[in-house]
């Protein structure tokens, strides 16, 4: 397959060779459509499908709806956009949003560079790079971050007799379907795959809505709400959504065969 390499101009045969598959799905960071294209058909031989964002806030509401092995940004939104979602990352902790990352392209000047690795990005390639160079980082980074394996375990979270699949963004319980919204699914997700820590609004917003607690603490409000009765939680199955004062949210499993625990008499619940 010939493709116009984006920053040499000169056509480039992409090796269709299936060595070394990764079979995975790719966040890719950019606003241009040529370089994307090329990052994509570098990488597609390997069954790696790319997903392309504009703009963090846009990769950050999808961050616990979207299995990402690894997050690819243009180095020429790595000053702004970037740092915006980097930051996200740090706030909500999320393991979605702490993906392997590689910067890729031309980079402003060297002191953009260097300030990648201080920001705690696995790697960069710049410049004019080949198919076989990229793959070949690729490989590197996901080797050396254990990713390769765990990607497949935080595709799926299962508590009681829920089950929760990130990929097809599906909800079950006792196997039956529960049908979600998109945002719904998305509070689900990150409720579940933080069980027993408290969640505060900020966090909820930061990693769902891309926003201030302060501009949508009523829809979270209203997304608790509507979990609790799409999802039925209760005694009945082992699984409790509860709102501390001054905490926020926590989701607690019982394990099976133990009778829930009434709360410490200095906790109180939020009316």
């Amino acid at each position: 397959m010939l493709l116009r390499n984006i920053t040499s101009g000169v056509d480039v045969l992409i090796d269709p060779a299936p060595s070394g598959c990764f079979a995975m799905k790719f966040a890719v960071l950019t606003t241009n459509p040529a370089s994307f294209a090329y990052v994509a058909a570098c990488l597609s031989a390997q069954g790696v499908t790319c997903v392309r964002f504009d703009d963090a806030l846009a990769l950050m509401r999808t961050g616990h709806t979207e299995a990402f092995a690894l997050l690819m940004i243009d180095a020429q939104q790595f000053s702004t956009a970037a740092r915006l979602l980097l930051a996200g990352r740090e706030r909500n902790a999320n393991a979605n949003m702490c993906r392997p990352t590689l910067v890729f392209g031309d980079f402003a000047g060297r002191h953009e560079m260097l300030g990648v690795f201080d920001a705690g990005i696995d790697d960069i390639i710049s410049g004019h790079f080949t198919a076989e160079e990229l793959c070949a980082r690729v490989r590197r980074i996901l080797r050396g971050a254990g990713k390769s394996t765990q990607v497949a375990l935080d595709t799926q979270v299962v508590a009681g007799p829920y089950r929760l699949c990130r990929l097809t963004r599906t909800v079950t319980l006792h196997d039956e379907p529960i049908r979600l919204t998109a945002r719904e699914f998305a509070t689900a997700w990150l409720l579940f795959s933080s069980s027993g820590a408290f969640l505060s609004r900020q966090q909820i917003a930061s990693a769902v809505w891309g926003t201030e607690a302060s501009v949508a603490e009523r829809s979270i409000e209203q997304h608790i709400y509507k979990l609790r009765k799409k999802l039925g939680f209760g005694p009945a199955t082992g699984v409790e959504l509860k709102t501390v004062y001054s905490r926020g949210y926590q989701l607690t499993v019982q394990p099976a065969g133990e009778q829930p625990q009434s709360l410490a008499p200095n906790v109180k619940l939020a009316a």
